[in-house]
């Protein structure tokens, strides 16, 4: 007569095994994903603006761009 827990067993491996695959998978992505995300921060940090620029008025220059005060709420009403 045949072993009936060998089946079993064979089936206990496989399944061990793609488990671990399966969760060496997930702890590699999950390392790229924290990777990424401090890549993503440090760039935030590198790129941060010093200090706030007060809009001086309608040139190439300013925070606004050109046309930030063009429209004059006290002239145009």
């Amino acid at each position: 007569m045949a072993d009936p827990f060998k089946a079993f067993a064979e089936f206990q491996n496989a399944w061990f095994r793609a488990w671990m695959n399966s969760t060496q998978n997930f702890a590699g992505m999950a390392q790229h994903y924290l990777e990424m995300q401090q890549r993503f921060f440090s760039q935030a940090v590198k790129y941060q603006r010093d200090h706030i620029e007060i809009a001086t008025g309608p040139s190439l220059t300013d925070k606004y761009g050109k046309r930030a005060h063009d429209i004059d709420p006290e002239r145009d009403v």
